[in-house]
Formats: C-alpha cells, sequence, structure tokens
C-alpha cells in the first residue's frame, strides 16, 4: 500500500526549526494588523481620516489576489516560494514608504500594494503547511507559532494598550523583515514540492476521510469570521478573545509537546466551550457582566479555527492533489461570504445570531467526531520505503520475498500480541487498513483489485472478529492500540 509517490513525498516534508516557524508566524500578525490599520474607518494612520482609499476598490483587489493565488497554486505551484520572495520583499518597501511624508496620491497607491501583497500570500501560507511542512512542524506553526502572533494581534486592537500607528510602523517592518528572512531560507522549486497524483498513478482517494476534513475546515472557516464579529459587539470582546485563543494555542503545543496529545484530539472539548460561549453571549443580554465569560469561551473555540491548514496534512499523506491547499483556502472564502449573508439575514435580532452559531459549533463537533479517527490513522501510518527492488536484484530476492509473504501473518512479536489488526489475516488487515483510512468499499475494491462483494464479505468478518459494528469503531480501535504502545 506504499506507494512510490507516497513514499517519495514523505521524504520530501521538512522539519523547520521553531525559530523559522516563529519568523513564518509574523505573516498573521502583519496581516490584522494591517487590516486593523488600514481597513478600520475607526483606525488612523497619522491622524489621516478617512483614509485616502476606496474600501470598494480594496474589496475588488481582495478578490483578485485570492483567485491569482489559487490559480498560482494549481498551475504554478514551483514560482510560489520565489513569489513569497518578491512580495515579502515588495511589502517590506512599502512598509518603510508610510515613515516618508508621502503625498496622498503615493499613499493611497501603497495602501493598496500592501493589500496586494498581503492578500496574495494568504493562499501560500497554507500552501506552505500543506504540502510542505512534516506533520511535527505544522503542529508548532499552528500551536506556538501562531499563539506569540495572536497575542500580538489582540495588542494592536488598542484596546488592552493605545498603539499608534507611528509605533506600529516599527512593528510592521520588523514582521517583514523576519518573514522576509524565513523565505530566503525556505528552499524553492520544483524538486522541494510534493508530487502530485495523476489518474495514471493508480492511487485512489479515500473520499469518506477528505470529504469530511473539507467540510470541517469549512465550518471552522464560517467560525473563524462570525466569532470576532460576535465578541466585537462587547467592549474590548475581541481583544479579550485574541488573548484567550494565544493562550489556547500555547497549551495546545505544550500538551503536544509534554503529554504527546495531539491537536485533534482537543478540538471537542475547544469547539464545545465555543459552542458555549456563543449561549452564554445569549444570557447576557440580561446579565451583561457574563459577556466578557462570553468571549473568553469563544476564544477557545476559535484556536480550533486556527487548525485549518492541518486538517490538509493528512489528505496530502494519503492523496496528494494539487487541489488540496487551493480547496482549502476557497472553502475559507465561501465562508466568508456566506457569514455576510448570515449576519444580513439576523440583521436586528442578535439572538436569533448567536443561537445559529451555537448550532453550527455543535455541528462542527458532531462532524469532526465522524472523521478524527480518519485523520489520526492517516498521520499515524506509516509510509516505509518498501518498493519492490531493481530488476537485476529481483531474481536473488524472490526467494526471500516468498518466505515473508507465507510467514506475514504469523509473524506478530510479543509486544504487539493485543494489536486488534494482528488478529486478522493478511488481506483482511489491508481491507482493514483501507477502512481505517477512510476508503470507501467500492475505492477498496477498486485499490485491492477484488469485487466489491467480496469488500463486503471481508468487511462483515472484519467487524465479527474484532467486535465492532461500524467504520469509525474500527479506526477508533487502532487508534487507541496506538496510542496506548505510541506505534
Amino acid at each position: 500500500m506504499n506507494h512510490p509517490i507516497l513514499i517519495e513525498n514523505q521524504k520530501k516534508r521538512r522539519d523547520i526549526p521553531l525559530w523559522m516557524l516563529v519568523c513564518f508566524s509574523m505573516f498573521s500578525f502583519w496581516q490584522m494588523g494591517f487590516i486593523f490599520y488600514f481597513l478600520e474607518p475607526s483606525s488612523a494612520m497619522d491622524e489621516k481620516i478617512p483614509l485616502p482609499i476606496n474600501i470598494d476598490y480594496g474589496t475588488t483587489l481582495t478578490a483578485v489576489c485570492y483567485i491569482l493565488g489559487i490559480l498560482t497554486m494549481i498551475f504554478l505551484p514551483k514560482i510560489i516560494v520565489y513569489t513569497q520572495r518578491i512580495a515579502t520583499g515588495v511589502a517590506l518597501l512599502s512598509a518603510i514608504a508610510f515613515f516618508l511624508p508621502l503625498p496622498e496620491y503615493i499613499l493611497r497607491f501603497n495602501i493598496y500594494l500592501q493589500i496586494f501583497c498581503c492578500c496574495l500570500m494568504i493562499s501560500f501560507e497554507t500552501f506552505l503547511v500543506v504540502n510542505c511542512f512534516s506533520e511535527k512542524s505544522s503542529i508548532k506553526y499552528l500551536t506556538f507559532g501562531y499563539g506569540i502572533a495572536v497575542f500580538l494581534i489582540a495588542l494592536v486592537q488598542n484596546e488592552v494598550v493605545s498603539i499608534p500607528f507611528s509605533a506600529f510602523r516599527y512593528a510592521m517592518v520588523a514582521a517583514l523583515v523576519l518573514l522576509f528572512i524565513f523565505f530566503l531560507r525556505m528552499p524553492a522549486g520544483k524538486e522541494n514540492l510534493p508530487q502530485f497524483v495523476k489518474k495514471s498513478d493508480g492511487l485512489v482517494a479515500p473520499k469518506k476521510m477528505m470529504w469530511g476534513a473539507y467540510l470541517v475546515a469549512f465550518i471552522a472557516a464560517l467560525m473563524g469570521v462570525g466569532g470576532p464579529a460576535i465578541a466585537g459587539k462587547v467592549e474590548h470582546g475581541v481583544s479579550i478573545m485574541y488573548l484567550v485563543v494565544a493562550l489556547s494555542c500555547f497549551t495546545m503545543y505544550f500538551l503536544h509537546k509534554k503529554a504527546n496529545i495531539h491537536p485533534f484530539r482537543m478540538v471537542p472539548l475547544f469547539v464545545g466551550l465555543g459552542g458555549f460561549g456563543f449561549l452564554v453571549m445569549l444570557v447576557s443580554a440580561y446579565v451583561p457582566a457574563l459577556s466578557y465569560v462570553a468571549c473568553i469561551l469563544i476564544g477557545f473555540g476559535m484556536t480550533v479555527c486556527m487548525l485549518a491548514p492541518l486538517y490538509g496534512v493528512p489528505i496530502m499523506k494519503a492523496y496528494p492533489s494539487r487541489y488540496v491547499a487551493s480547496a482549502i483556502i476557497g472553502l475559507a472564502i465561501t465562508a466568508v461570504l456566506i457569514h455576510a449573508v448570515i449576519a444580513e439575514l439576523f440583521l436586528g435580532t442578535p439572538v436569533a445570531l448567536y443561537i445559529f452559531y451555537a448550532v453550527i459549533m455543535g455541528v462542527l463537533v458532531f462532524v469532526f467526531m465522524q472523521v478524527e479517527p480518519f485523520l489520526m490513522f492517516t498521520l499515524r501510518r506509516r509510509i516505509a520505503d518498501d518498493t519492490v527492488p531493481a530488476a537485476e536484484e529481483k531474481a536473488e530476492a524472490a526467494p526471500a520475498m516468498e518466505a515473508e509473504a507465507k510467514t506475514e501473518s504469523a509473524t506478530v512479536s510479543a509486544d504487539d500480541a493485543d494489536n486488534p489488526l494482528a488478529k486478522l489475516s493478511p488481506k483482511k488487515r489491508e481491507v482493514a487498513e483501507l477502512i481505517c483510512l477512510g476508503y470507501t468499499n467500492k475505492d477498496i475494491a477498486k485499490t485491492l483489485v477484488i469485487s466489491e462483494h467480496t469488500v463486503k464479505d471481508y468487511v462483515k468478518d472484519i467487524y465479527y472478529t474484532l467486535a465492532v459494528h461500524s467504520r469509525l469503531e474500527l479506526a477508533a480501535l487502532v487508534n487507541n492500540y496506538r496510542l496506548a504502545n505510541k506505534k
């Protein structure tokens, strides 16, 4: 089952030093600070109110950048790191220009230039996490790295402390310098990218896992837009929420590092707290002091939204499609548009909006619980280089391979005696592993070149032997064994 493409891609994933991940996380700080100072009508830039830009033009430019980013990820992935270097360098020069007494038309152009660079790079951030980072680096970036970035984002809301734009300029330049260092050290070129699957490669997509992961990413993105919008209705609510998100990110990082608890294992708890936060916000209409408690709880739920790129990692590990990162970004854009419609529908009825998002959080927990066993099995699946020997070695290796095949079912060591998959024959074990990866019966039949009827018979026997009743129970059983034995 270890396809050569999967083996090669696994070797290409890079372990990134923590300091470089912190440099990379400065993108989020720059982006969110930029949004506050340049696009918020109430913000001031050297006392210039209103800012000399048209928000409608900015929105159009943002949409164009998103589309351009998605097309680049699909058709020209090999130029992404080079593009990031250029965009970061241009953004850095633009940030330095804000120290100068610019005429209004130059200032306007400079702001639009920042919008272009920032929005173009949003998509590429997800691309690198999904396609190039190792799982360990992805987790460190989306927990510790985001924790630092989100803490800084909370500060620039100007609610905890007052930070004028004249001071933020220095922070913006520093963030872009660190970001530029990251991209200079990040390997570029086609040889450092994964090999994307084609129909002729013979790989079959694990549809249950893939579509479940995409649905979770979409709901999380919807929550990522709705959370700040609702917390913003409370004085200092956004800053409180972001501070809690930062604390939660650090908590996820240390629990993963010290206790080996994967962030996916913490998702239901954090989402549950977030959903409860919307209900508390509903009660705060009668007890105003509870609004701050609600913002704290919503902050826990928002932490899950930071993990959106991580849902793409198991998909790429099982089925490396060039569309994975672009699909996650496309879902995020769709979530923004849907939130705008929802906000308009519930305009003037905040109670209904709170109930809606509480329900959405409940749906997120349910969907995630349906797909989490498949995600964890995929991430923990070993992809070793066990490909067929070269032609001149085949004759010599054949006897050993034949002997190994005959004794495969009897090679379970004493330490693996409790392994549920060890109770199955080699063929049924293959079927069970594909089930745990999120394959349908039809896809299992196609992968193993057997009839779908035969697959159904195997599935019944597997369920009976292991005393499980569903795919989820089977995947959970295997995952729990591996977690207990750290396999």
